[in-house]
């Protein structure tokens, strides 16, 4: 599979096992999720070989300014230079961070990403988009940097927690109602679940879309289904609460505002709840949250990268159908999230 985005072209390979090939002759350094490492430290071990080895601690409070300050003094150690391949393993914090860091050290040096989560392989790893987080700002700071090349293992998937598969579900779910295509027949009428086949499936539509839009000034943005609502909510549960759950109660937000816009029926609207609900993806959030979005919503929402004078927003025009909404003022969002809380 290669895809062109931009100037940039990636090419994504599938594996069943660790045995593939990289250019022997080149310079490698390897960033390396920490807790992956321990787990699967064989296999990885052979990858590595005798290449220089950073491990990072991925949690979202890592993904800082901080944090790259000492990757950058990582590669300078090792005399990282722009023919230097870096080499990302983990989930969507580790491909976001080293995208990062490999698009802005000496200017753009080479990048390969192997995601080990099933978020990582379907979104965060495709496109070219990284990014760090700035003053609690969920991704804030960041580049258009795609990989060189993006390797697939799904056997990553067969230890992943369910937690961490809930947050690629969320993501599958939402590029399959973002425009027309079989992957929502494909989550929702099969016998057993094909992960190879949504896998690719999930790619092929979300580096289409980027394809048309590499920068994200057009199409890419309908990518953002769910991701206003949600990225508020992370932020001020302090990432308490997952992406996927954020992203899942974010799209059923923006579902809502559609059937009340009438921009949709109600047949759409629980058409559009009934897969989330398929796949045990939350309906509302916790009480407890209450306190810190009352006291800081409208803060968080003026800081959002995709916010002007309204939220830019993406809401729902059918089924399967999305439009960007660029006249949506903050108070009927901060409705939006208000309707979210469980009042039981």
């Amino acid at each position: 599979m290669k895809y062109k985005f931009g100037s940039k072209e990636t090419e994504i390979f599938f594996y069943n096992n660790f045995d593939f090939p990289f250019d022997e002759n080149a310079n490698k350094i390897f960033i390396i999720d920490k807790l992956l490492y321990e787990l699967y430290k064989d296999k990885l071990h052979k990858i590595v070989s005798n290449n220089p080895v950073y491990l990072f601690e991925a949690k979202e409070e890592n993904k800082n300014l901080n944090e790259i300050r000492k990757i950058y003094d990582f590669f300078h150690e090792n005399k990282v230079n722009r023919s230097t391949i870096i080499i990302g393993i983990g989930g969507g914090i580790m491909t976001d961070i080293t995208a990062f860091a490999a698009s802005t050290y000496m200017r753009g040096c080479r990048l390969i990403l192997i995601p080990t989560t099933f978020l990582g392989m379907i979104d965060a790893a495709i496109g070219g988009k990284t990014a760090v987080n700035f003053r609690g700002i969920k991704n804030n700071i960041g580049t258009f940097y795609p990989a060189e090349k993006v390797i697939i293992i799904p056997e990553f998937l067969k230890t992943l927690p369910e937690k961490e598969m809930k947050n690629g579900w969320a993501e599958c779910i939402k590029i399959s109602l973002i425009k027309k295509s079989k992957l929502y027949e494909l989550l929702t009428t099969d016998n057993e679940i094909n992960m190879d086949k949504i896998i690719k499936s999930s790619i092929t539509l979300k580096a289409g879309i980027c394809e048309n839009d590499p920068e994200d000034k057009g199409e890419r943005r309908l990518l953002n289904l769910g991701h206003t609502f949600g990225h508020v909510l992370e932020t001020l549960s302090n990432f308490e609460i997952s992406h996927g759950n954020a992203v899942a109660i974010g799209i059923r937000a923006a579902a809502k505002l559609s059937l009340e816009k009438n921009f949709i029926e109600e047949t759409v609207f629980n058409k559009i709840n009934c897969i989330l609900d398929m796949y045990g993806l939350p309906k509302s959030l916790e009480m407890k949250f209450k306190d810190s979005f009352s006291k800081q919503v409208k803060s968080v929402l003026s800081q959002d990268k995709k916010t002007t004078l309204y939220t830019l927003l993406i809401l729902f025009d059918g089924f399967q159908k999305t439009k960007i909404c660029k006249d949506i003022g903050l108070e009927e969002i901060v409705k939006g999230l208000e309707d979210c809380f469980n009042k039981n």
